[in-house]
């Protein structure tokens, strides 16, 4: 029952904080929590499959941007994915980087391959969308499978 003159969807936003302070103190606490929880995983967890359940972690996240927020199939999250997986690794491996620098030079790998790949794509939609980022993928992934610096030793002789 509500009182005479009040209706009950006015109620309903009195309980719902109105403005961006009162929003921001509300978050507060789940942060809290949540802070709390990633300094103390890794004593718990083993740090390398905390790393990869993060990595996938992000991966799902941007898939749910992508299909369930614009409604677009992309097949080129592999290919940003393992670009700058590849290239941190070949950085830190090869290059000598340190782990900082490696992870932002992945980072810039794939944010620069994404702007390429979107630069191409972004115009289609549909099963179009798909199919581009479909034929992008695989062509990366070709290309790293032939390139010079992939090959490893003993195994130039082979095609």
């Amino acid at each position: 029952m509500t009182a005479p003159g009040v209706r009950a969807e006015s109620r309903d936003a009195a309980r719902v904080p109105s403005t961006a302070r009162e929003q921001a103190r509300s978050l507060r606490i789940p942060f809290a929590i949540l802070v709390v929880v990633a300094l103390v995983a890794p004593f718990f967890i083993y740090p390398v499959f905390l790393m990869k359940i993060l990595c996938f972690a992000l991966f799902a996240c941007a898939f749910n941007l992508l299909i369930g927020y614009v409604g677009l199939l992309s097949f080129g999250h592999a290919l940003f994915f393992g670009g700058a997986a590849y290239l941190a690794a070949h950085a830190a491996k090869v290059w000598g980087l340190p782990f900082e620098l490696a992870v932002l030079t992945g980072t810039a790998t794939g944010a620069l391959l994404g702007l390429l790949v979107g630069w191409l794509a972004i115009r289609r939609q549909g099963i179009y969308f798909a199919m581009i980022t479909l034929a992008l993928a695989q062509m990366f992934f070709f290309f790293c499978l032939r390139a010079p610096f992939t090959v490893r030793a003993g195994a130039e002789g082979r095609t």
